[in-house]
């Protein structure tokens, strides 16, 4: 890479005694590019970007394979520091990333399945064996440490109450569908057996969680206390569900079925009280519009507003708490009870992309479907 060299000798001549700046069109023509123009000039901008932030940024790209050779002429003169780098044009906007069709399939609810999981907010198991007590406890003290912590109020909760109770609830609920996940696809590996499908089950789960977190940042801000909070919640119960897991698998499952339960109760109270007028919740979330990567990842339906999206994220809640009690009861190695359900989303998925690209197709040769998407084919 000698040119990009040459161009960092040259631009330190002409500016000595100043920190090394590389503008784009001296960097574009002097770096050899593995795919092509437009990513020769965004890669140009990621570096000019970094020579101005004093960010060592060549070695970067040459571990990434985007360049086909070091630089170190260029390196040693630029700075170790930390700067966020420049997206490239292409890149998909998150939107897009958001419909899962292509990746773990997630569940389109109906609006009858809506009501149906709305009904069954008061749904809960009640305890049985010795490690269903001991569940319930901790569920139940962390709840009611969790409701201190946060303000909450069951009776006209502050909007502020809610918002980081949220983030917080969230960013911990994805966690445990990921550890189940992990910890039978390492058990499957040392038994030489297969997992009849529980592993994507958790996966999916998981991930399903992850966009509710992601779909709550898009209409909450974060602040220092709640990042504190996030991260003393996942160091702090990792380890727990870890070691519980390990142990006793049914009894993680069961807690996890606790959790939900109170998601659920969460989620129904704060959809009462955004539904019902003079309410802290109403006057500041009624006519709030959903955010675009929920409406994506829902199907939903372009004018949605928070609230329909709230009603998703309650039968998520209601779907992951029947999958974990019920996890919770299955004898060792039984099959995955649920997988059909994967089975229906993917088709549904699928016809859902077909669509899609069908009605682009048509708008390219100027034609209208004259129809509105559903996703009843399957119902």
């Amino acid at each position: 890479l000698s040119k990009v060299s040459n161009v960092a000798s040259s631009a330190k001549q002409q500016r000595p005694g100043r920190t090394l700046l590389l503008s784009e069109p001296e960097l574009t023509p002097a770096i050899p590019m593995i795919a092509g123009e437009r990513c020769a000039a965004w890669t140009a901008r990621v570096v000019a970007h970094g020579a101005r932030r004093g960010r060592l940024v060549l070695p970067m790209l040459r571990g990434s394979g985007v360049l086909r050779q070091s630089a170190p002429a260029l390196a040693g003169k630029l700075r170790y520091f930390s700067a966020p780098v420049p997206k490239p044009d292409n890149c998909l906007p998150e939107e897009t990333v958001a419909d899962h069709s292509w990746r773990q399939m997630n569940h389109i609810w109906s609006d009858g399945e809506l009501v149906d999981r709305m009904a069954s907010k008061d749904l809960k198991h009640k305890p049985v064996t010795f490690s269903d007590h001991v569940m319930s406890s901790v569920m139940k003290t962390l709840y009611w440490s969790f409701n201190t912590i946060t303000g909450y109020k069951h009776e006209n909760p502050s909007p502020q109450s809610i918002e980081w109770r949220l983030i917080i609830l969230e960013s911990f609920a994805g966690v445990p569908g990921f550890l189940a996940a992990g910890f039978r696809h390492f058990y499957s590996l040392r038994s030489l057996k297969r997992d009849h499908g529980a592993i994507y089950t958790f996966l999916e789960e998981a991930e399903n969680e992850r966009m509710h977190l992601l779909v709550c940042m898009k209409m909450f801000e974060a602040g220092w206390i709640t990042r504190a909070l996030v991260i003393a919640a996942q160091v702090s119960m990792t380890p727990f569900l870890m070691l519980t897991y390990a142990v006793s698998p049914g009894a993680m499952h069961r807690f996890v079925g606790y959790l939900e339960e109170t998601a659920v109760h969460t989620y129904s109270n704060i959809i009462k009280h955004v539904e019902t007028p003079g309410t802290q919740l109403n006057e500041a979330w009624a006519d709030l519009q959903a955010p675009d990567i929920a409406k994506k990842y829902w199907a939903l339906s372009k004018d949605a507003s928070w609230l329909t999206c709230l009603k998703h994220m309650l039968a998520d809640e209601a779907h992951h708490r029947d999958v974990n009690h019920t996890f919770a009861s299955l004898p060792h190695g039984a099959e995955n009870p649920f997988i059909r359900e994967h089975m229906e989303n993917f088709d549904r998925a699928a016809i859902r992309h077909v669509e899609k690209i069908l009605d682009e197709a048509m708008k390219r040769e100027g034609k209208n479907g004259g129809r509105e998407k559903k996703d009843a084919v399957l119902a």
